[in-house]
């Protein structure tokens, strides 16, 4: 108490510090919201590329993995959601795959940014050009496996997926998450 009968506030250090923890976490969820809404709504709006219809869900749910360093935990939110997201715009015959290819590929994600070193030429990190190939790849793959065996589609049609729909998507996907990264990561100041 002072000497006008009001209480003094008093904030430790620790509280300061959880404040602090909490606001840096309040910002990484709002990047991670922000990417995936931005994926979502180009996903929508995007036209095909040669008949395909890039995923940017994956893309940018990659690179904010990519970006906030999740836990595993948080990363397969971050794929339910995306999944979630990719199945409302998705044009499959059974888009609640994507609640399965998704959370799988966010958390290949997660394992290759925590995991590996980081692979750099000169200064310039691809770590977010590698950590987008091997998500998209598990979740595309896991995705045309999971229709292979629902839709008793031949082997071949699920190659020709793979080969012709999977492997495009995922260098699309590449390309735009490592372009958008040094702008974002800079932006964002993380």
């Amino acid at each position: 108490m002072n000497g006008d009968n009001r209480p003094v506030s008093v904030t430790s250090e620790t509280e300061y510090v959880q404040t602090g923890r909490n606001a840096g976490r309040t910002k990484q969820l709002a990047v991670v919201a922000m990417l995936i809404a931005i994926g979502a709504v180009l996903r929508m709006v995007a036209p095909p590329i040669f008949g395909i219809t890039p995923n940017f869900v994956i893309a940018m749910y990659c690179l904010s993995i990519v970006l906030v360093r999740p836990k595993f935990g948080e990363a397969l939110a971050i794929g339910i959601i995306g999944g979630a997201l990719s199945m409302v715009t998705s044009k499959s015959p059974i888009p609640y795959i994507n609640l399965v290819s998704e959370p799988a590929g966010a958390l290949a994600c997660a394992m290759i940014v925590a995991t590996l070193s980081d692979v750099t030429i000169g200064r310039f990190s691809l770590k977010p050009l590698v950590a987008t190939v091997i998500g998209t790849l598990v979740s595309g793959s896991l995705y045309v496996l999971i229709n292979k065996f629902a839709l008793n589609l031949p082997a071949a049609a699920a190659q020709g997926a793979l080969v012709g729909v999977v492997l495009p998507v995922t260098l699309f996907n590449a390309v735009i998450a490592q372009a958008v990264y040094l702008p974002a990561k800079k932006f964002l100041r993380l």
